[in-house]
């Protein structure tokens, strides 16, 4: 991914947030300017989309983008945002939803999701979201992978008892 390295933030232009609510197969963007929201605007979370994502928020000027930490869904674009030098914090969900609720904001739209996480990197101190290593990334790849391993061999296990647990097999319906 040739992503441009963003430019460093000067003084004379003032700072922007951005949201990005992550979810499996969309994203919702919403950035405030002046205390002002923007329209959402949304995104596939697909590798082609997500790069289109980085380069839009890459060239803004003076911006600070928040998003949740949604299982495996926000780090490739974690990865991408970073890499691009855009200033980033990954927040834990609880920490986005209990602002949320101090916000008094009961509606759960991905839209709304997208504005709070914006209100929060708007008013909040920022704590930028720190790369895991290649090596840590990797790591953490072959951990799920033998956890997967290890479910499918329970299922596997728990098929095989159920099947020699009787005496007759079990008739197709």
């Amino acid at each position: 991914m040739n992503i441009p390295q963003k430019e460093p933030a000067s003084d004379s232009k003032p700072p922007q947030f951005a949201g990005i609510d992550v979810g499996a197969e969309e994203l919702v963007l919403v950035i405030r300017k002046n205390s002002k929201s923007l329209y959402p605007q949304k995104f596939s979370n697909t590798p082609s989309d997500r790069t289109r994502l980085v380069h839009k928020l890459a060239k803004l000027p003076n911006i600070s983008v928040c998003l949740e930490a949604t299982g495996v869904y926000h780090f490739d674009l974690s990865l991408a945002l970073h890499d691009a030098g855009v200033s980033l914090m990954v927040l834990n969900p609880k920490a986005s939803h209990n602002f949320a609720k101090v916000l008094m904001k009961n509606s759960k739209t991905d839209a709304v999701d997208a504005n709070t996480l914006a209100e929060y990197a708007e008013r909040m101190a920022f704590v930028a979201w720190t790369r895991p290593s290649n090596e840590k990334i990797a790591l953490c790849g072959y951990a799920r992978r033998i956890h997967a391993l290890n479910k499918q061999k329970a299922a596997a296990k728990n098929q095989l008892h159920a099947l020699t647990a009787t005496a007759e097999p079990p008739k197709p319906c």
